[in-house]
């Protein structure tokens, strides 16, 4: 048995390469892109250590640093790209995305009420003057389930 940690204990290469083989394994189980970061610093570390003979702190130190380095600009890269789901205010509130949509009337708003075509479907709406079938209208906010829409005047 102790044969075999002396050659882990040698091989600090190889101990680096499984270890971020593993987590890239463990981020096709869903970890939103840090397993993928840190599985990538993981094998940087293991080529590192490979071509150059860095003690076993060193070696931990550089891929902290590494794994920390890439988790910051994967973190930067989704919140530039509106990808951060931490910064959306409404949680569990996806028709908040409808706000700002423009579409048609499918049946006509008459006393304040009537639907409108989104997609594939239809929502139930509101708006303050009664509009006709195949006015263009422009989603202004969400209440529950009704859309509150406004005629966009050309």
């Amino acid at each position: 048995m102790t044969d075999f940690f002396m050659v882990i204990y040698n091989s600090p290469h190889w101990v680096f390469i499984a270890l971020g083989g593993l987590l890239l394994i463990a981020e096709l189980l869903g970890t939103g892109g840090y397993g993928l970061w840190s599985g990538i610093a993981a094998i940087i570390v293991g080529l590192i250590a490979w071509v150059l003979p860095l003690c076993w702190p060193t070696l931990w130190i550089l891929f902290s640093i590494l794994t920390l380095i890439s988790a910051y600009i994967w973190w930067l890269w989704l919140r530039k790209n509106g990808k951060d789901k931490s910064s959306k205010g409404e949680i569990n509130q996806p028709q908040q995305d409808l706000i700002g949509i423009k579409t048609v009337v499918t049946d006509a708003i008459v006393n304040g009420s009537g639907r409108v075509k989104i997609k594939d479907g239809t929502w139930s709406a509101r708006c303050d003057q009664d509009l006709n079938v195949g006015q263009r209208v422009e989603v202004i906010s969400v209440d529950g389930l009704i859309l509150n829409v406004l005629p966009i005047n050309h």
